[in-house]
């Protein structure tokens, strides 16, 4: 039997240059931006198709995505001419089951991919003899600097075998410090959007719950955050498992009320199309046992979905608030302690205690340990006095980062 050939016109096999890499707890393509098109807006059809999420596949079965918000990231980087930054990076989020991407806020553990690359790609060249580098990161999401210290061998190439390890990730790597400096006001402007350093909300979009109200901290710092303690939330929601559909609903609910507060959206309803910003935290009291080592414990949600562990930029924008008097973060680290100050662990003094800042200008560190489902991030918090409450310089987590395939990546249009 004869078998006549199909009149439809067959689609153009595309060829896509990248590095996969495994940065901090994410995982994603790293593409030279002179790779894909001069325009974002022309950025969605070839990496939606490289991840695998057209045709709204949530598996990414046709592509190199793994399946969930962490594993289906792009980082896109080119040289600057900005002066004193090295190189320049855009992040985009590429969605898990909808043929979407966003590029509206930046992820600091991709991020933390981006000082490596460079370096393995020479986009920046280590000073012969010198153990390590510091690549100048301008992150054109959130038009923010971020500068890593990326250790080298004696050729000067990136090193990826090393003695650190960060929760999340099971085998070690080499250290490498990221420095997000001056974090305030990524989208906003501002470091409390609404002009407030707590402020209950009121949520009307859960028929099952009913209209309630919980207390949050609107923060924009690294990226924007609904900082929301979870004390206040409905018995009910309590009760759930942070991945059961009520608790999704709910989130991004209190999500979506806290983007219009925010100013990120006019209505809520605005607020559900764009699903990378702001994201969301629930903040507790550390357990029992872990208060030594723990300032708060939080769950995270990316993407409408639990947070496998902890966004690097939600380590930054909390350990931000936490040295903030009056918001939630704040309050619900001293709630366990049982002050009304700033929390003070053992382990390291607190700046915040006018004992630690009797000069205007001086410079103190604070770090904060943050408890999420995977371990205990550590921030350090590098901060000054100013009128009005502390002004971060800096805020420096350490990640690990490793190159795990190179080539091409084959898509169709």
């Amino acid at each position: 039997m004869a078998i006549t050939p199909a009149t439809t016109k067959r689609r153009v096999r595309h060829s896509l240059p990248a590095v996969l890499m495994r940065a901090g707890t994410s995982k994603g393509l790293f593409i030279h931006r002179s790779h894909l098109p001069s325009s974002e807006a022309e950025w969605a059809t070839p990496l939606l198709a490289a991840m695998g999420s057209r045709y709204n596949d949530a598996r990414q079965i046709d592509g190199v995505g793994g399946g969930s918000s962490v594993t289906s990231k792009v980082a896109v980087v080119s040289p600057s001419t900005r002066p004193g930054v090295d190189v320049e990076y855009t992040f985009v989020q590429v969605a898990v089951g909808s043929e979407t991407v966003d590029l509206s806020g930046n992820c600091g553990n991709i991020c933390s991919g981006v000082g490596p690359f460079s370096v393995q790609e020479r986009l920046v060249t280590p000073m012969p003899g010198s153990p390590a580098v510091d690549v100048r990161i301008f992150n054109t999401n959130t038009s923010k600097l971020i500068v890593q210290t990326v250790y080298v061998d004696e050729d000067g190439n990136a090193e990826e075998d090393g003695d650190c390890l960060i929760p999340g990730v099971k085998g070690p790597g080499s250290e490498i410090k990221v420095a997000f400096v001056e974090p305030v006001g990524s989208m906003t402007g501002k470091l409390f959007p609404s002009g407030q350093r707590s402020e209950r909300i009121l949520v009307e979009e859960v028929a099952s719950v009913g209209d309630f109200a919980v207390e949050v901290t609107l923060i924009d710092s690294a990226n924007p955050f609904v900082l929301v303690d979870a004390q206040s939330l409905p018995a009910e929601v309590k009760r759930q498992p942070p991945d059961s559909p009520l608790s999704i609903e709910v989130v991004e609910a209190i999500r979506r009320q806290g983007a219009v507060c925010m100013g990120l959206a006019g209505t809520v309803e605005a607020a559900g199309l764009v699903r990378g910003t702001p994201k969301l935290a629930y903040l507790s009291p550390p357990v029992a046992g872990d208060k030594d080592a723990v300032d708060i414990r939080v769950q995270a949600y990316s993407m409408g979905k639990p947070h496998p562990s902890l966004q690097l930029t939600g380590g930054v924008t909390l350990a931000y608030a936490a040295i903030t008097e009056g918001t939630v973060a704040h309050r619900v680290a001293n709630r366990s302690l049982g002050l009304e100050g700033m929390p003070t662990p053992r382990r390291t003094p607190s700046p915040v205690g006018k004992q630690d800042c009797t000069i205007e200008g001086q410079q103190v560190q604070r770090t904060i340990g943050i408890q999420h489902s995977s371990g205990i991030m550590e921030v350090e918090v590098w901060a000054r006095e100013e009128e009005g409450g502390l002004a971060v310089d800096r805020c420096v987590v350490t990640r690990t980062a490793r190159r795990l395939m190179e080539g091409n990546v084959f898509y169709y249009s």
